[in-house]
């Protein structure tokens, strides 16, 4: 009997000891790995998101030190373009000393120049290795030309804008070199040859300056605004060509003091309505009025553009259509019963039809 108690109590004390010495050794061998820090689970992810980095700008983010010449082998092949970008305004931004390497002089522009170099003579590597701004596709020069110029838009915003899906890129409009390396000018419009179409030297006809006394070309732009822009947009170049229009062939407006050519982010936070363009210069049609002529107010309508057109009508003021003929469009029910025999607002009744303070029918009185 007690040899049986005695094993009993073995048997007692050593279950718990056991139980206890099982559970420390499944805690040692179960021990979870110490947590990444932040900084390293954000490198795995950055890691993980990094988007292989396409051409152009491939050219500068695998280049090193060595492979920019600092703009010495440009110029032995392009010895003609180099001296015309010396003179343009390009080069006190792009001999700022201040420049990393990769944004300055030639290489700033078309990529480092040891590429270009090793695979000059090979056809089809010719344009792989440099940025070419009159061989290179749209987006492309787009990519190139932003990287200095994101203060003005960024890659994204040309993405979306009408000029990027029609296909229409940086040097389009604008142009670094005057001569190109065959010594060859490109456009630019001299005063004999205003109002005509000449053949340049490379046998292209290129369309002259499309109206007279026409302000000089800013900010690099191959020739005159309102025919750089007309040479794409013809129906507007007709419609300014009517009696009535903005004084843009007179050279006292451009395109740009209504268009924006290069819309930024910093334009969708000041977004503004046709009106607001308008009132910049008529401001005695802004208001506020006690009663405002709706489509004027852009609430149910288009704003000015309801019944002006901007760039030119057959009509005084620019109105779409002629006399009570544009008042009917909207207001059909006044098309057979009252007919005053002269316009709406010259007939003496609705002469405030922008807006009035004393008529909700736009009286003058």
């Amino acid at each position: 009997m007690k040899k049986t108690g005695s094993i009993r109590r073995v048997l007692l004390y050593s279950v718990p000891v056991m139980f206890l010495a099982g559970l420390i050794v499944a805690a040692v061998f179960a021990t979870p790995a110490p947590p990444k820090s932040k900084n390293a689970e954000a490198g795995d992810k950055s890691a993980a998101a990094v988007k292989p980095i396409k051409f152009p700008l491939s050219l500068w983010a695998k280049a090193d030190e060595g492979d920019y010449s600092g703009g010495r082998n440009c110029t032995n092949c392009h010895r003609t373009a180099a001296e015309s970008y010396e003179r343009s305004p390009h080069a006190i931004f792009m001999k700022d000393p201040h420049n990393p390497v990769d944004k300055a002089g030639c290489e700033g522009c078309h990529g480092p120049s040891k590429g270009h170099v090793a695979h000059r003579k090979e056809e089809e590597g010719l344009f792989q290795n440099v940025v070419s701004y009159n061989h290179g596709k749209p987006e492309d020069i787009a990519a190139a030309c932003l990287r200095c110029h994101n203060d003005t838009m960024t890659l994204s915003h040309w993405k979306r804008s009408q000029h990027s899906r029609a296909g229409v890129s940086c040097t389009t409009c604008h142009q670094m070199h005057w001569a190109d390396r065959l010594g060859v000018n490109r456009i630019r419009v001299a005063d004999d040859q205003r109002n005509s179409d000449f053949t340049n030297k490379v046998g292209k006809t290129v369309t002259a300056s499309i109206w007279p006394n026409q302000p000089e070309p800013k900010a690099l732009l191959k020739t005159n605004e309102s025919t750089l822009c007309g040479t794409c947009h013809r129906k507007v170049v007709s419609e300014f060509r009517h009696n009535f229009h903005h004084p843009v062939p007179e050279g006292r407006l451009v395109c740009s003091d209504c268009h924006s050519t290069h819309p930024n982010k910093d334009e969708r936070k000041n977004l503004q309505t046709t009106k607001q363009a308008c009132i910049t210069c008529h401001a005695d049609k802004a208001g506020p009025f006690v009663y405002e002529h709706d489509p004027t107010s852009n609430l149910t309508g288009e704003g000015c553009v309801e019944c002006h057109n901007p760039h030119g009508s057959p009509n005084p003021a620019l109105l779409t259509s002629f006399s009570r003929g544009l008042c009917i469009k909207c207001h059909t029910d006044k098309s057979v019963n009252h007919n005053p025999g002269r316009t709406c607002w010259d007939s003496g009744c609705h002469s405030s039809i922008h807006g009035s303070n004393h008529s909700a029918v736009f009286l003058q009185r």
